[in-house]
């Protein structure tokens, strides 16, 4: 990812395309009396709001095209790669859409347009005199930077993830049909209660993050690949299920939460990619419940960026590391990465991971297929 916006630097008299900008959106202010913008009340009549919000929108696309422009190169990159990778697998399963969070959504669809919703409310501030020239600056600095690491590192990890899914050669795409958990049913629910897993079914939709208050952790998608003739599910934002499964697959090997615990103690699993490979669907289709975790094939983790602080990528490294000894994917662990890996970083892997500079050559991935044996 490109440098983050330096916050001591002095702005308030650089020449800049947004500063003239802001002057006509507030000449348009002062001109215009019944246009009512102060801090505690906001008032914009309906037939003014077309010219207003123009104006508006053009400042905040300007502020943040000039302030970050390393950031946007770096972001329209990902986003015309995810956006080529999804359009090859939504044709080639005939998929209605592929549904995430609707901001890490908007960021690699439009880059620009959901930066700049970090500057919505600090530009009406800004007009209301509630903050000054500086301190607007400031503001949109730290959440720009802030949303943007969020959204790449989600982007990224989706983008690898298709990516990897191609290279499986799918030509079906099923669901576990598990509803999403409200109040009432989780505290009504008996304790000792089973939960029935469904069968998946074939789906015409891809779902990312399937619903973090769920009964039982089902994957975020299975396809059939035809080019191993197994089914392969996918999971992300691991976590643990709620219930208890009825009955769990004799084909997997499962890990008790509680031998876990007593084992390591309590420590936070977060892989950021499970996958699982079997011979039928149902071998395929529990990740986790109240009690038990599936041993996965792979794991998959992420780095978009080698460029950030040495002790957070040392504590990055190390959970990557824990969630290897813990889960023992049966295939291995891999770190894909965003950019090229230090050879120093190999040493500290210690060769339990296996390391690929992927960048955005999704014929990189193909190695962790090749690993699989049949």
């Amino acid at each position: 990812m490109g440098r983050y916006v330096n916050f001591a630097e002095d702005t308030t008299h650089r020449q800049a395309k947004w500063t003239g900008l802001y002057e006509k959106l507030k000449s348009f202010v002062a001109k215009n009396p019944d246009v009512d913008i102060q801090a505690d009340v906001i008032n914009i009549p309906k037939s003014k709001q077309p010219i207003f919000y123009d104006l508006f929108d053009r400042v905040r696309d300007a502020f943040v095209t000039e302030e970050f422009p390393a950031l946007l190169k770096e972001a329209n990159l990902l986003s015309m790669a995810y956006l080529t990778i999804e359009q090859e697998l939504m044709q080639l399963l005939a998929l209605k859409d592929i549904l995430m969070p609707n901001d890490v959504k908007r960021f690699l669809y439009d880059p620009l347009k959901q930066l700049r919703r970090e500057a919505f409310d600090p530009l009406f501030d800004l007009l209301s005199g509630k903050i000054e020239l500086q301190g607007f600056i400031s503001e949109i600095s730290v959440n720009v930077n802030a949303s943007y690491k969020q959204l790449y590192t989600e982007g990224y990890e989706k983008w690898i993830l298709l990516s990897l899914m191609k290279q499986f050669e799918p030509d079906k795409i099923y669901h576990v049909p598990i509803n999403e958990l409200g109040s009432k049913e989780v505290i009504k629910r008996p304790v000792l209660a089973k939960e029935t897993l469904p069968a998946p079914v074939e789906s015409d939709y891809f779902c990312f993050e399937v619903g973090r208050r769920q009964s039982l952790l089902v994957p975020d998608a299975i396809i059939h690949s035809s080019r191993l003739n197994k089914y392969v599910s996918f999971r992300t934002e691991f976590c643990r299920g709620m219930w208890i499964a009825n009955s769990y697959s004799a084909k997997r090997e499962w890990y008790s939460v509680e031998a876990l615990i007593g084992k390591y103690g309590f420590v936070t699993i977060r892989p950021d990619i499970l996958i699982y490979i079997g011979d039928e669907l149902e071998d395929v289709s529990l990740v986790a419940d109240g009690e038990k975790i599936c041993r996965p094939d792979i794991i998959v983790e992420c780095i978009e960026n080698m460029d950030v602080d040495r002790c957070l990528f040392r504590e990055k490294l190390q959970d990557i590391s824990s969630n290897y000894t813990i889960l023992n994917p049966i295939t291995g662990s891999y770190l894909a990465s965003g950019q090229r890996i230090p050879q120093d970083v190999y040493a500290e892997s210690e060769g339990k991971i296996n390391l690929i500079e992927v960048g955005f050559e999704e014929s990189k991935l193909r190695s962790i297929v090749n690993a699989i044996k049949i």
